[in-house]
């Protein structure tokens, strides 16, 4: 942080800081996924996306398929999301706290 500066700003400018961390674990989480998506017709991991919400004290960020239907037994078989997620907690972690630690 920055000295000389109010609690107010501090925390605007951790919160910025969050935001862009969450996007960029999005878009890397969206890439990872669609790697290990099964692929039929392409139709699915073309319509993986993220999206990250700013909700004042809530930051979500969420990767998944919006507008397609797709059979959740596949799901089990090839759980594509959670296990991306799983596999990635530590690289997420680590990109948070990257973001976090630059000033």
């Amino acid at each position: 942080m920055t000295k000389g500066i109010t609690i107010e700003e501090a925390k605007k400018q951790m919160h910025e800081k969050v935001l862009r961390a969450m996007r960029e674990v999005g878009f890397e989480l969206e890439a990872q996924v669609k790697l290990v998506t099964p692929v039929d017709t392409g139709a699915l991991r073309r319509s993986i996306t993220n999206k990250t919400e700013d909700k004042g004290d809530i930051i979500e960020t969420e990767v998944g398929s919006y507008g397609i239907e797709y059979a959740y037994i596949v799901d089990q078989r090839v759980p594509y999301l959670e296990s991306t997620v799983d596999s990635n907690l530590e690289q997420i972690r680590r990109k948070i706290r990257e973001v976090l630690s630059n000033d």
